[in-house]
């Protein structure tokens, strides 16, 4: 496989498995936010400009299985690992994992893990860290995104104007999940990257049934797209199907690149609990 052809199916699956995935989907402990703080469960209520309660919580785990067209490539989860206090902000800890498998990392290693702090009340972003190791490629990325001033911070010491309610690429799919979505409609949001903050639109295709590892599920068909190039520019084309509940789950991500086809597929998955409900998680293997 020629080596253009690997670097670019690696950084295309990247893509899919954060999202926005997710993927634009980081090594950093999450209990180092701030001295004190620590992951906790709580049982108050989520009130902020999206939706309150958010449809997720803390002990989600997702757990997708990357094809490259018949090619399994490896594994990516999406988890709530739990809440964190930084900087006097409670927010949400949410990382994402993905790792090839000893086939195709035989080709083209990954072992790549981001983070997110996303505040509890705004659903918008905090903190974002990224650490990618894909085949010789190697890169860190720390950012400290202060919502009221308008600024994302850089841990190289560089700053660049953002504006209120900005995401990353990780919290902007964790913000859809919590929008009361309708066939049709185009939501918006601005979005920060590789120092570059975009306006992201969000289109609500259609509904369809889809079945995947992990079961049969009822989903919203969505499209998340730039206005102006940036943040997905070389990602290709990306479909992501959430259920159409309360959940608003992630169960399969498509992405079209110019040497073929990823898919991230549900293969197991275990519900998280919402900090207004009491209720204890539930467990689907």
């Amino acid at each position: 496989m020629p080596r253009s052809h690997r670097r670019m199916i690696g950084r295309s699956w990247l893509g899919v498995a954060m999202l926005t995935v997710v993927l634009a989907m980081v090594t950093v402990p999450v209990t180092s936010a701030r001295p004190g703080s620590a992951l906790a469960m709580n049982d108050e209520s989520v009130a902020g400009v999206a939706v309150a309660p958010a449809p997720f919580g803390p002990g989600e785990e997702l757990v997708f299985s990357i094809d490259y067209g018949l090619i399994n490539a490896g594994e990516a989860t999406l988890e709530v690992l739990g809440v964190v206090d930084f900087q006097g902000y409670r927010c949400y800890a949410v990382q994402s994992r993905t790792t090839s498998n000893r086939f195709f990392s035989a080709f083209y290693k990954v072992r790549d893990k981001v983070i997110s702090y996303i505040d509890i009340e705004q659903l918008t972003s905090r903190y974002f860290y990224k650490r990618l190791r894909e085949g010789d490629y190697r890169r860190t990325v720390e950012i400290t995104f202060d919502q009221e001033q308008g600024k994302a911070l850089y841990a190289d010491g560089r700053d660049f104007d953002t504006v209120a309610g900005v995401h990353d690429v990780l919290s902007a799919l964790y913000y859809v999940r919590s929008l009361d979505l309708r066939v049709g409609e185009v939501y918006k949001l601005p979005a920060h990257a590789s120092r570059k903050t975009y306006d992201l639109e969000v289109l609500v295709l259609r509904t369809e049934t889809v079945t995947v590892p992990a079961g049969t599920f009822e989903c919203f068909v969505i499209e998340p797209k730039l206005v102006g190039e940036g943040l997905f520019k070389h990602e290709g084309k990306l479909i992501v199907y959430v259920t159409a509940d309360d959940h608003k789950m992630p169960v399969l991500m498509k992405s079209k690149v110019p040497v073929g086809s990823i898919d991230a597929s549900l293969k197991r998955y275990r519900l998280g609990q919402p900090l207004s409900v009491a209720a204890a998680d539930t467990a689907h293997e």
